[in-house]
């Protein structure tokens, strides 16, 4: 049997075989006539590049969403976000969970390796929870959203155009429904920038990371408790705290960068006022990290704008979301075991906790296989594009962070380039860990072999 043979088959290649499914799926239903647009000229191949793009969560596209397909098309756009941000094996445990059913214990580790959840324990309230705080959240942004797009677009296309963006905003999709330009007629409006940043953070923290938060606020108000906010923050469990240390130093610093550097450049945020030019590049420095909405047009930009963003595309969210990057717990780990290799200590600590060796070597392996993937993909764009290096490595990294920025490139690539985009976004989404478990994992365990110590010479 056919379910019987994708059982047997290792956890990783699991997650990988279920988006791809998803995305063949996605590509035939966006192809169908009453998905396509009157004045759509797409190919199936444009289809297919936007159902990688909408499952992998990443934003980038060869034509507009509003240009291509009918509301019908659109809401196949929803459910492949959707599928996309949660992931396809926790969309399934929920429903199987809601009908009674029990699941396996394959079944448990492989929606357990798509979230990035450390435990096991009360795994069926963890799904179930996180199911339904999507629904709440992203129904919260929706209805925020419709106060300002159901005065301007009317009731239908206002309550749609809110859904649309509310759950490609949490899904860290960065896909939108308004034609070629973005949210750029948005620029300027706090409500809007405002929603769609608190989204994108809720949605590229992680489950994990909320959901700890969440727990320890109701015990202390069920407890009625009266702790000072170190102590309150001291409660939360150590990835939390790295988690929500590192999110914050890079939108502060993101947001510092973009406006030091673009503050007197007028094509971009030049001539705004000091509030729009910090409220503009606050939205830069959350969007940019994992999300792909854009307000301004990034090829007017400064080449070292662009250059940090790269960075931050590079780093993306945190583990266990609907972000992309290696994420921002792996950059910490890495950072610290640097600091410690200099200071001369053996044990890589945080918050009074030493870190198992086992993830720090795990964090090496995530940076060196996203590096080598990017470089991979970065060099066929080389050669088959015609294209400045800093463009190309923007577009490169966009795809591989599931970020979904654009220089306004990905139409102009050729289909070669654009291939290549398709197997970074998918690369990117499952995780560079997960393909690299695919290809390598063999059953059976590894023997362990150990040789005479030897010094090999360094720097």
């Amino acid at each position: 049997m056919l379910s019987d043979k994708f059982r047997k088959l290792s956890i990783s290649t699991r997650i990988a075989f279920s988006f791809a499914f998803v995305i063949f799926i996605g590509s035939l239903l966006l192809s169908l006539p009453i998905s396509t647009a009157v004045t759509s000229q797409n190919t199936y191949f444009d289809n297919l590049f936007t159902a990688v793009s909408l499952t992998c969560v990443t934003g980038l596209s060869t034509t507009p969403i509003s240009e291509s397909y009918t509301i019908f098309g659109q809401v196949i756009c929803i459910i492949l976000m959707q599928i996309g941000g949660l992931g396809l094996m926790t969309i399934i445990a929920t429903i199987l969970m809601r009908l009674g059913k029990k699941i396996s214990y394959t079944d448990t580790m492989a929606v357990k390796e798509a979230l990035n959840r450390e435990k096991l324990g009360d795994f069926k309230t963890y799904v179930l929870s996180i199911f339904k705080y999507t629904l709440v959240i992203e129904g919260i942004g929706m209805f925020l959203l419709a106060l300002r797009f159901v005065p301007d677009f009317g009731w239908a296309k206002g309550l749609f155009t809110s859904l649309f963006l509310a759950v490609s905003g949490f899904c860290n999709a960065g896909f939108d429904n308004m034609g070629a330009i973005s949210l750029q007629n948005y620029v300027h409006d706090p409500l809007v920038t405002s929603v769609i940043a608190t989204l994108i953070i809720l949605g590229g923290i992680g489950f994990s990371v909320w959901f700890d938060v969440t727990f320890n606020v109701y015990s202390i108000i069920k407890n009625k408790k009266k702790l000072g906010f170190k102590k309150m923050y001291r409660l939360l469990r150590p990835h939390t705290r790295l988690a929500i240390n590192m999110s914050v130093i890079l939108l502060v610093a993101g947001t510092i960068m973009f406006m030091v550097v673009e503050w007197n450049n007028a094509s971009s945020i030049g001539n705004y006022t000091v509030p729009q030019k910090i409220m503009v590049s606050f939205f830069q420095s959350v969007t940019m990290r994992t999300a792909g909405f854009a307000t301004i047009d990034y090829a007017t930009v400064l080449p070292f704008s662009l250059l940090f963003s790269i960075f931050l595309m590079f780093i993306g969210g945190s583990p266990g979301g609907a972000a992309g990057g290696i994420k921002t717990t792996t950059f910490a780990l890495v950072v610290l075991l640097v600091i410690n290799e200099i200071r001369g200590q053996n044990n890589v600590n945080y918050a009074s906790h030493s870190i198992p060796v086992e993830t720090i070597r795990r964090a090496i392996v995530v940076v060196f296989t996203f590096f080598a993937c990017l470089m991979t993909g970065f060099s066929v764009l080389l050669i088959v594009e015609e294209q400045p290096f800093v463009i190309l490595l923007f577009e490169a990294v966009s795809a591989l962070g599931t970020v979904g920025v654009s220089v306004n490139l990905t139409p102009e690539l050729s289909r070669i380039g654009q291939t290549v985009l398709m197997f970074l976004m998918f690369i990117g989404r499952i995780g560079p860990i997960t393909i690299f478990l695919s290809l390598v994992r063999r059953k059976g365990k590894r023997k362990e072999r150990v040789y005479a110590k030897t010094n090999i010479l360094i720097g």
